[in-house]
């Protein structure tokens, strides 16, 4: 028998549309692509700009990171600069006692002022440079130190003398461990012989020679030259004192075989705008052209942390000058010591307050540089290119870098207390 299908009697506007295109493909409508589109489009533009923004975020901590690992290690060689100060030197040539050098108005300016540290508040002046007067402007005043150290600073060792008779060329010892370490044995031509001694008392004229004979008196020098070969010389530019018999404390005694020398250098941090000073030599400025013409706000009024070393006649010695920490904005100097010799008590004197002239008198005579025992330091650095448009009150904590825009840097600071182990016995 057979079967028949019943007719359906569901209308046809009921049926499904995927039933009425029996096998057709299924698809979207128009309203629901659009639907689709923007909302992928809106949801990239979301992506887009969080992305933006990270990657502003990255590289402005990246700035920061960068100025706070470059200012940590500028930082740690200026405490390792600070703690060797008054090696081989002397803490105060107006007072030492073991001095026999004749200290006048005369004198090489560097050998004059003298001792294992001198701090200068304020100087250099920056109260004129565009981005300090900036910060000035904006009621944020900024005043950097300088200090200069003394001390024997490109070597570790003293040298023997075989003979000193005129007080003015001093024949070293060649058979002798500093010698040694000096490489002078590993080579017997003259010129090479030459450029170690210049490596370490000065390839130019003017560097400070500390002479200190059998009975621990010391007498210092300017040095003229060296000269290699069996017979090592350093000429001085001025005879040391020489002793001729009597009862005399002072002066070389015979030939002076068996005493010693080494140099003292001067050596002095300082912040600065390399780009605008002219007084160096080689300029400065052929190195910023890159930096500055990257755009960046503040590139043309950066300043640096600037190590140089000086000559007895107080004047920077020509390729010594040396960037220690970029973009650096202060540098501020404290000391702890003892007013008066023979007391326990320590006093912590800030500048310019009586107590710090009292260690450091303008006029270098008279005070008491020899008392420090301890020097508390800070050191400020800012990034390279600002990421904010307001200042911080009450301390350093941005740094304005154009008088005609609201550009900020951050600015990330270091401070120790850097002892004086040179100093520590010292009590006159």
């Amino acid at each position: 028998m057979a079967l028949r299908s019943e007719p359906s009697s569901m209308p046809t506007s009921e049926i499904p549309a995927r039933a009425l295109r029996r096998g057709g493909a299924a698809g979207f409508t128009l309203v629901e692509l659009m639907v689709a589109l923007s909302g992928g489009l809106f949801l990239s533009m979301v992506v887009f700009a969080l992305a933006r923004d990270t990657t502003r975020f990255y590289q402005r901590e990246g700035r920061i990171a960068s100025a706070t690992l470059a200012g940590a290690i500028g930082f740690d060689r200026l405490k390792a600069d600070i703690e060797r100060a008054g090696y081989l030197s002397t803490p105060n040539i107006q007072t030492d006692p073991q001095n026999c050098t004749l200290v006048a108005a005369g004198s090489p300016a560097g050998m004059q002022a003298l001792a294992a540290v001198r701090i200068f508040p304020d100087i250099p002046v920056l109260t004129g440079q565009a981005a300090f007067a900036a910060n000035i402007a904006a009621g944020q005043t900024i005043k950097p130190d300088s200090i200069v150290l003394s001390g024997s600073y490109a070597a570790t060792d003293e040298y023997m003398v075989a003979d000193a008779t005129d007080g003015t060329t001093i024949t070293l010892q060649t058979n002798n461990p500093a010698m040694a370490r000096l490489g002078y044995l590993n080579t017997s031509v003259a010129s090479e012989q030459k450029a170690l001694l210049e490596g370490v008392f000065g390839s130019t004229a003017g560097q400070i020679l500390r002479y200190k004979d059998r009975k621990g008196m010391i007498y210092f020098g300017t040095i003229q030259s060296v000269a290699g070969g069996p017979q090592p010389t350093v000429t001085l530019s001025t005879a040391l004192p020489l002793m001729r018999g009597g009862s005399n404390t002072c002066g070389i005694d015979g030939r002076g075989t068996g005493d010693s020398v080494n140099v003292v250098n001067l050596v002095r941090y300082r912040v600065m705008d390399l780009q605008a000073d002219t007084t160096l030599s080689p300029p400065w400025m052929p190195l910023f052209n890159a930096s500055k013409g990257a755009g960046a706000v503040g590139e043309n009024n950066r300043t640096e942390l600037v190590r140089d070393m000086m000559n007895a006649a107080g004047n920077t010695i020509a390729g010594t000058v040396d960037v220690v920490a970029e973009y650096a904005v202060d540098l501020e100097f404290s000391v702890m010591g003892q007013l008066l010799k023979n007391t326990p008590t320590l006093t912590l004197a800030t500048p310019p307050n009586t107590d710090f002239t009292s260690f450091y008198a303008s006029t270098s005579t008279g005070d008491r540089p020899q008392g420090v025992r301890l020097v508390r330091t800070r050191l400020s650095v800012r990034s390279r290119e600002a990421d904010r448009t307001a200042g911080v009150p009450g301390g350093l904590f941005r740094f304005k870098l154009s008088a005609t825009t609201n550009d900020w840097a951050r600015v990330r600071t270091f401070q120790a207390d850097v002892a004086l182990p040179n100093q520590r016995n010292i009590q006159w």
